[in-house]
C-alpha cells in the first residue's frame, strides 16, 4: 500500500512538472514570437498619390468591403481606421492585385483592406494599418 502511494505520489509530482514545464515552454513562445513580431519592420512606405491612385483603381473593382452584418467582423463596426491602429479581429487582409504589386514591388509584403469607403494599407505581419486613402474618390 505505501508502495502505491510513493508511486501515486511520484506520478503526480512527474505530471506537475511536466504541466509547468509546457507552461514555461508556452510563455517563451510566445515571448518570442511578440518579439519576433515587434522586430519586423517593413520599409517605410511614402506612396505618392499616384500610386495611391493604382492602388484605388485596382482594388476597387474586387467588392472586398467588409460587411458588418457578419458574425466574424460584427465587433469591427465601431473600430475608426488610423494610421497605427491594428486591424480588429475578423477582419483580414487581402493580397494587393499582381498588376499593382508588379508596378509598386515594396507592396508585396502589404495587405489592404477596404472599409468605411476607405483603403487601409496593412502590414502583413503586425496587422497595423500603414496607410488610408479614399476608397470612393480618386486621390488629387
Amino acid at each position: 500500500m505505501r508502495f502505491r502511494l510513493l508511486l501515486y505520489a511520484a506520478l503526480l509530482i512527474g505530471l506537475v512538472t511536466a504541466v509547468r514545464a509546457a507552461d514555461t515552454a508556452q510563455d517563451t513562445w510566445q515571448r518570442v514570437s511578440a518579439t519576433v513580431l515587434e522586430s519586423h519592420a517593413l520599409p517605410a512606405l511614402n506612396l505618392s498619390d499616384a500610386q495611391r491612385e493604382r492602388i484605388r483603381e485596382a482594388v476597387v473593382t474586387k467588392h472586398t468591403d467588409i460587411e458588418f452584418h457578419l458574425k466574424s467582423t460584427k465587433a469591427a463596426k465601431n473600430f475608426t481606421p488610423a494610421i497605427g491602429a491594428t486591424l480588429p479581429k475578423g477582419v483580414k487582409g487581402q493580397t494587393l492585385p499582381a498588376e499593382v504589386t508588379a508596378t509598386i514591388p515594396e507592396l508585396r509584403n502589404y495587405f489592404y483592406v477596404t472599409m468605411k469607403d476607405q483603403v487601409l494599407i496593412v502590414d502583413g505581419m503586425s496587422h497595423k494599418i500603414i496607410d488610408i486613402f479614399s476608397e470612393t474618390q480618386p486621390v488629387t
